[in-house]
């Protein structure tokens, strides 16, 4: 599959670049896709996919061991598993409950160094759908039309629930206060 990927790459330096991050994540990609999916074939049609999307936004990434980079790769992974998982869903295999899974931020990204962080705690009370657009937005500075294109589906979702979340963030500190 890397062959694959690295031969979408027109650069040598994107497709050394690209061949670092493989090595690094795809395996944790797989995992998150099929933990949404549970079906072999899917999950891997899935990294597949996600790593088309990651490619078009490879410039995004400056650093490849970073937290932002890890968040950016999971949040990428999980959208394009749960738009195959609601393509899908008429499969009887299926058990997974999207709500459940939505409402926990940043499963796969948990570790003992980013639990630390304060953008963590925050982020974890914010509903899911909202914290995946203030992390693209603002941790990985993403544009609105980008991240639209990530999580497939328009500007102005993106653009209200940017607003949505930033408010929820600007009630929480006020109440912190």
């Amino acid at each position: 599959m890397l062959c694959m990927v690295v031969s979408t790459v027109d650069t040598p330096e994107k497709k050394c670049k690209v061949e670092l991050l493989y090595e690094q994540y795809n395996q944790l990609m797989y995992v998150v896709a099929y933990k949404i999916l549970n079906h072999e074939q899917d999950a891997e049609d899935a990294v597949i996919e996600a790593w088309m999307k990651i490619i078009k936004h490879l410039d995004k990434i400056n650093e490849i061991s970073c937290q932002e980079t890890k968040s950016f790769i999971v949040i990428v992974s999980e959208r394009v598993a749960i738009d195959i998982y609601r393509k899908n869903r008429r499969r009887a295999d299926r058990t997974i409950a999207l709500d459940d899974y939505e409402s926990s931020p940043y499963f796969a990204t948990r570790d003992l160094g980013f639990e630390e962080v304060e953008i963590y705690n925050v982020m974890k009370s914010v509903p899911k759908i909202y914290s995946d657009v203030l992390i693209l937005n603002y941790v990985n500075n993403l544009s609105i039309k980008e991240i639209a294109d990530i999580l497939n589906t328009t500007e102005n979702t993106v653009a209200k629930r940017l607003s949505r979340g930033r408010a929820m963030l600007k009630e929480m500190m006020s109440n912190e206060r």
